[in-house]
């Protein structure tokens, strides 16, 4: 026979007919259960907000930050195609510069639908607008002039730097855009973080005040019930103090599991975060240094040789010094080897251009190298044969080309080297230093088809330091001032007294201090020292 007082759930929801206890503490779940599920449905929408506000600002960084780095190596090829077509008069050269020209007005217009309603972007983009435009202005000057056939004067516009220094222009506007990028970046970061972290506090504030809207409930049932609910009262009390040893004896002790339940709900909460964040903190380091490692792998193992070689009479060491941090692997590189009648063939190369593309075609041409001195290590020879591999059409139109400077030195000290449109190496002497003179520089690889690469021949005197680098060395910049050879020969002068090794990384260090802490491009530095004594022949300054 059923019990004529029990009645169904909407009856217990409704709150009509005899109250009941049970009808007292359904009601308080199912209303506690609506709080809980408001707050569930708040905390999905808030946390949807956020991250959809996060994407939608990551999504507009990363455009403006393409946007920008169209219009820049757009430029930078055009540049190369502007000088290929100024020095040759080859109108295949044009290509990327008509391509630039006719591309830009689009970029720029998009650059600028990207950055509108932020005046700090705007202006930096009407920075780079008008620097692209100076450049713009003088690779026109130069193509008029080489159409005209004032092919003297377009070379002298080139030699005097002024398409070279519009360009540079447009890179520190580049940068300085990218910068205001990134904060921008950072910034939205910073929204949908509080944006999270303000959802959270709602949750929270909103679970303590259910918490407290229950306790309020039974207390008033408790009191309602009397003195035979009074041992179930003292049983929650304990329960709140702690003490989970002693049971209630009342059956109705589910006010203690509702309690319980919110308790471990909050320490739930509370844990899961924090392992969230320990996690996701872990993944970044880990994910850092498994980066780390793939760079420098890459690094070691396409650009630079395992070890330097050992010969009688002769001491090398060499330094790489990317100009970041980052992952922008460079273009530098360098390798020696022993020929088989015991001279020294060492070379340093630099391929135009960042990333993994210019690390593979400096890899290429650094493997290529090794390979061609094996059989004749003849500078002429050598530098036209690497010529050859890069001066297909197809790269020429990329704006791929690489500078290198290729020599052969004795143990006596006697040296012959060829410049590629390469930096003239440093000659040092105990307190005498300099540029090692030359008649002439061959061009840049991959330029021109058939040319030549004059040999400058030399003797470093017993003790004396030939040094190879790349242009990065020589052009760390601090404001509108470079570090320059003379820094450099002065630096290896003063520290005459110290290993080699310990020079060459002083070398590289006084460089990047120069610039602040930032190399504007990366360092590749070989030197070789004499050991012994030998008369002084061949010039340096």
């Amino acid at each position: 026979m059923g019990d004529p007082d029990r009645r169904n759930l909407w009856q217990v929801v409704r709150g009509t007919g005899t109250p009941s206890l049970r009808g007292l503490l359904t009601r308080a779940v199912v209303g506690v259960g609506l709080v809980l599920g408001l707050l569930t449905a708040l905390t999905v929408l808030g946390v949807l907000a956020a991250t959809g506000s996060y994407r939608d600002d990551q999504q507009v960084a990363v455009a403006r930050s393409q946007a920008a780095e169209a219009i820049l190596v757009d430029l930078l090829n055009a540049e190369a195609g502007v000088s290929g077509y100024t020095l040759t008069g080859a109108t295949t050269y044009l290509v990327p510069y008509v391509r630039a020209e006719g591309t830009y007005p689009r970029t720029i217009r998009r650059l600028r639908g990207l950055v509108a309603g932020n005046a700090p972007l705007e202006n930096a983009v009407n920075s780079i607008d008008g620097a692209a435009r100076d450049w713009f202005d003088e690779a026109r000057t130069q193509v008029d002039l080489r159409r005209e056939g004032r092919v003297s004067e377009a070379v002298a516009r080139i030699a005097q730097g002024i398409a070279q220094g519009r360009l540079d222009a447009l890179r520190a506007e580049h940068a300085a855009l990218r910068n205001l990028v990134e904060a921008e970046r950072q910034a939205a970061l910073g929204r949908a973080d509080r944006g999270r972290l303000l959802t959270i506090l709602a949750v929270v504030g909103g679970l303590l005040l259910a918490v407290l809207t229950v306790a309020a409930a039974t207390r008033a049932l408790w009191r309602r019930l009397g003195a035979p609910l009074a041992a179930l009262a003292q049983g929650v009390r304990r329960v709140g103090a702690g003490d989970l040893e002693q049971s209630v004896p009342h059956p109705e002790h589910a006010a203690r599991e509702v309690v319980q339940l919110v308790d471990a709900f909050n320490v739930m909460q509370g844990r899961v975060e924090e392992q969230r964040e320990a996690a996701e903190a872990n993944a970044r380091r880990s994910e850092a240094a498994r980066a780390e490692r793939r760079l420098w792998q890459t690094v070691e193992q396409g650009l630079l040789p395992e070890s330097l070689p050992s010969v009688p009479g002769l001491r090398l060491a060499a330094r790489y010094q990317p100009s970041s941090p980052g992952l922008a692997i460079g273009g530098d590189f360098y390798d020696a080897r022993v020929l088989r009648d015991g001279r020294l063939a060492v070379m340093v190369g630099d391929v135009a251009g960042h990333g993994a593309e210019s690390a593979a075609r400096a890899a290429r041409m650094r493997f290529g190298w090794g390979a061609l001195v094996d059989v004749d290590p003849d500078p002429t020879r050598v530098l036209a044969t690497l010529n050859r591999q890069i001066a297909d059409r197809h790269e020429r139109q990329q704006g791929i080309y690489a500078t290198m400077c290729h020599c052969i030195i004795s143990p006596d000290g006697t040296a012959e080297f060829a410049l590629a449109g390469h930096p003239r190496p440093l000659l040092v002497a105990g307190t005498e230093a300099g540029l090692v003179e030359v008649d002439a520089r061959g061009p840049i690889l991959g330029l021109l088809d058939e040319v030549e690469w004059p040999v400058t021949r030399l003797i470093i005197p017993g003790g004396g330091l030939l040094v190879l680098y790349t242009d990065g060395l020589v052009e760390a910049r601090r404001h509108d001032e470079i570090f320059g050879w003379e820094r450099a020969v002065e630096t290896l002068v003063a520290d005459r007294r110290m290993g080699l090794e310990q020079r060459i990384a002083r070398l590289t260090e006084a460089a990047q201090r120069f610039g602040e802490g930032n190399l504007r491009d990366d360092v590749a530095v070989l030197a070789v020292q004499v050991v012994g004594s030998s008369p002084v022949r061949g010039d340096a300054g």
